[in-house]
């Protein structure tokens, strides 16, 4: 398969490098990126190729990006008459989701979300949840890497409401531990907070630099839980659970 890929961030490149070791040549658009993107698509053995081009000869579209970008790379492929699979891989509200299927119409559009650290083939599994009519179709282009396909359902939405749910948790939890490990510092007692990570629940508690090394990801956490919300709205819960967890990443850009 030919496949073009928006775009290789820290994810998305590992996603990429798994597609290139199964085979498949996977191409990806150098215009506006760092020279961090630069970098990760060499190692991960992508091909650069202007938009254009990436997107005419593809037979699939895989959108890994920041939360805040999908829609709009959904309308650029689609204004592009995009018209195979389209691999939407991003944390999206249900109401984000449907503006992205909409920007494509003439794709086949897959829901996906990624559960999980990039895939490097450590023992912490990579779950691709998956959703859609194709999504066995997807699925199949990871087999035998270190992504472990999901297909979670028949229907575009349930992909990202399982990857929603898992982000709740684990970057909820992680939103908390930084909160409290301020608290603590701000009394001068991280020490003692420190020192209750033997407790079975509290793990998160082990690393007092905790809320510095979780700056480099805050800038794409916050809106992601902007998403979460209004997934959370959507559903009838308390999405302003997750706007008030939203200002921790918020205070750490």
């Amino acid at each position: 398969m030919r496949i073009a890929v928006f775009h290789p961030g820290a994810m998305g490149s590992k996603l990429a490098g798994q597609l290139v070791a199964a085979g498949h040549e996977v191409h990806w658009v150098p215009e506006g990126r760092r020279e961090a993107s630069k970098l990760r698509a060499v190692e991960a053995g992508l091909i650069a190729t202007p938009f254009a081009q990436a997107v005419e000869r593809a037979d699939v579209v895989l959108c890994s990006c920041a939360p805040q970008g999908a829609v709009d790379i959904a309308k650029q492929v689609g204004a592009a008459g995009f018209s195979g699979l389209y691999v939407e891989a991003n944390p999206l509200s249900p109401m984000s989701l449907r503006e992205a299927q909409s920007a494509v119409p003439e794709a086949t559009f897959v829901d996906a979300g990624v559960v999980g650290p990039p895939p490097t083939g450590g023992p912490s599994p990579t779950h691709l949840m998956l959703s859609g009519t194709a999504a066995d179709q997807v699925a199949a282009l990871w087999a035998g890497t270190a992504v472990t396909p999901m297909v979670v359902g028949a229907e575009p939405g349930a992909a990202s409401a399982a990857k929603s749910s898992y982000a709740l948790y684990n970057k909820g939890k992680a939103a908390l531990a930084v909160l409290a490990f301020q608290l603590a510092e701000k009394h001068g007692v991280t020490e003692a907070l420190v020192a209750q990570q033997t407790r079975a629940d509290a793990g998160s508690l082990k690393d007092p630099a905790l809320p510095d090394q979780l700056r480099s990801v805050a800038w794409r956490w916050g809106p992601e839980f902007d998403e979460l919300a209004e997934t959370l709205d959507n559903a009838g819960l308390e999405g302003d659970v997750a706007r008030a967890l939203r200002e921790v990443w918020t205070k750490l850009t």
